[in-house]
């Protein structure tokens, strides 16, 4: 059995295996760890990873890469407007209203999905783990994005599903990377809490989290995030700089050449490089278009004037994420900083002036994602016996259910299932009295994010029979599944004591129809129906299951009050 973690970057992506004397890092086909997230659509093959990345500079427009920013999100997406902008391949709305990519495959025009083309990825990151494995690979837990919605959780699911992978968990990478510092620390305290701060520049985005650790367990104690702040970004500041520059010097208009853009994106990228060990960095590049070589310098102090917007925005997830722990800075007692753009000196001191500590480099900084997954991996699966180590996770948004009152004049109810900071998984039941079919949304409230959709799925409980033109008692059963996905489970018409099922019918909003369920075994939590005014995720009270037994190789998930509406 295979046991094996994925972190899937925006740029690039790892591969970490669990074996007897610990975690390693896989090495692609051309003995690199790092393997990057591009696939490249040639007239006779497709090249993936390494090779993608070697074919890219002389097929721009067909070689796709950031694929995670268009996956599960709608084509409408702000955001997503403002990636398309930067790529130089084509990107259409389908009739779904989600992207659609453009190439030019084996001679044809052909489109493809998000998914599917993050499908190719997985399969090839998947033939890198076989070839070093030697067997095959199924079991694995992926690193996601702690901000994914529901929609983009099923789209990566859906994705390690055609390329032949069975996922135990999707993992937040905040977590993955607490899991990887935690696990192997010796000195932690039993009694006090020791509160550690973990701050992960990636190439697109910037996530911070707060974490408490005792003697074998850590809790996450809140989740903060910028979708749009991460080393790329200091990439397009020196990209605009420069073509600002040559347009001025050499009368050259960059725009209008995608090799030539490719070009100085990949020559800006190493200068930001250059810049975070030196002072000042050269540029030289040879028949960047209409045959003309071009040159151009810059200084570290020019480049952070320049960069100011971008820094800027470094303190707005710090300072939320200490608001919503409830801490001090006092009390945050180390840091850490992990993420190929936490480099940048510029951030570094601004992490500095903001905890009063200088941040710690304990992990690799690349690779700390993929071992976090790869040991939940392992905790997970029977292969391996771990060192006992409670992961505490919390979902990082709320969730309600709302339903329209049976007087037809009135507002509709809504009431908060799983609050911010929810255990995963966990399980709820409510008790309803209706006389008829009912719909019911599934809905994220109170983010504060304007780009997440508020609306995750609508579910039709009915049709059943009432007794005695009364209304119908009926109890439905809320999922929040070990991958984060909501979903209404069950719905049943209580009849003196005697549950009938009630059949409920899925209208989740979705990329593709695969998306309508979650297949992965470890979605299938048993659930106990206590009454319990408040959460509590170490709760280890047995009680009766719902139908007289319980799964013995399945964890017990204790559920929830079970509130009462009309």
């Amino acid at each position: 059995m295979s046991v094996v973690g994925f972190d899937l970057g925006n740029e690039s992506c790892i591969v970490a295996v669990a074996r007897q004397r610990g975690i390693d890092v896989v090495l692609n086909e051309e003995s690199k760890r790092e393997t990057p997230a591009i696939v490249c659509f040639g007239d006779k093959q497709r090249f993936i990873g390494t090779a993608g990345a070697a074919s890219s500079t002389m097929n721009p427009r067909n070689s796709i890469s950031q694929i995670k920013r268009l996956l599960g999100r709608k084509f409408s997406d702000p955001e997503v407007q403002s990636d398309i902008a930067s790529f130089p391949f084509r990107v259409t709305e389908g009739p779904d209203g989600f992207p659609l990519v453009h190439v030019r495959f084996l001679g044809e025009e052909r489109t493809f999905t998000p998914t599917q083309l993050l499908a190719m990825v997985l399969s090839n990151l998947k033939s890198i783990a076989e070839g070093n494995l030697k067997t095959a690979v199924v079991d694995c837990c992926i690193g996601i994005p702690v901000y994914f919605t529901d929609l983009q959780r099923r789209a990566v699911l859906d994705a390690a599903t055609i390329a032949g992978l069975r996922p135990l968990r999707l993992f937040h990478e905040t977590t993955a990377t607490a899991l990887a510092y935690g696990i192997y620390k010796t000195d932690l305290p039993e009694h006090d809490q020791l509160n550690v701060a973990f701050v992960d520049v990636g190439h697109a985005s910037m996530q911070v989290s707060i974490v408490g650790y005792k003697k074998g367990q850590l809790k996450m104690l809140s989740h903060a995030y910028d979708r749009s702040l991460g080393g790329r970004d200091f990439d397009e500041v020196l990209f605009k700089h420069f073509v600002a520059k040559f347009k001025e010097e050499y009368k050259l208009d960059v725009y209008q050449n995608a090799r030539a853009c490719l070009r100085l994106r990949v020559a800006c990228e190493k200068i930001k490089k250059v810049l975070s060990a030196n002072p000042e960095a050269p540029l030289n590049i040879e028949c960047l278009m209409d045959e003309k070589d071009v040159r151009g310098f810059i200084r570290r102090d020019e480049f952070e004037h320049i960069s100011a917007p971008v820094l800027e925005r470094v303190k707005g997830p710090l300072e939320k994420a200490l608001t919503e722990a409830g801490l001090t800075t006092e009390n945050v007692h180390i840091v850490e900083v992990v993420g190929s753009g936490s480099r940048v000196p510029a951030i570094i001191k601004i992490i500095t002036e903001f905890f009063g500590k200088e941040p710690r480099r304990t992990m690799n900084a690349s690779e700390c994602v993929a071992r976090g997954c790869a040991l939940q991996c392992a905790m997970l699966s029977p292969t391996f016996k771990v060192r006992e180590f409670q992961v505490n996770d919390g979902f990082p948004f709320s969730v309600a259910l709302s339903w329209k009152q049976e007087s037809q004049n009135s507002a509709p109810q809504q009431t908060l299932v799983f609050p911010k900071g929810n255990a995963i998984p966990s399980i709820k039941s409510l008790t309803f009295y209706k006389l008829s079919t009912f719909e019911v949304d599934v809905l994220y409230v109170g983010t504060g994010d304007s780009q997440i959709p508020q609306k995750i799925s609508t579910y039709t409980i009915g049709p059943f029979q009432p007794s005695k033109c009364e209304k119908t008692k009926l109890k439905v059963k809320v999922c929040l599944s070990i991958h984060g996905i909501v979903t209404v489970d069950s719905a049943m018409m209580l009849e003196e004591d005697v549950e009938v099922p009630v059949s409920s019918a899925n209208e989740a909003l979705k990329d593709t129809t695969k998306m309508d369920t979650d297949d992965a075994p470890s979605d299938h939590v048993s659930g106990t129906d206590a009454n319990m005014h408040e959460h509590r995720s170490a709760d280890t009270t047995e009680a009766p299951a719902e139908n007289g037994a319980q799964d013995s190789e399945e964890k017990s998930v204790p559920m929830e009050t079970d509130a009462k509406f009309i």
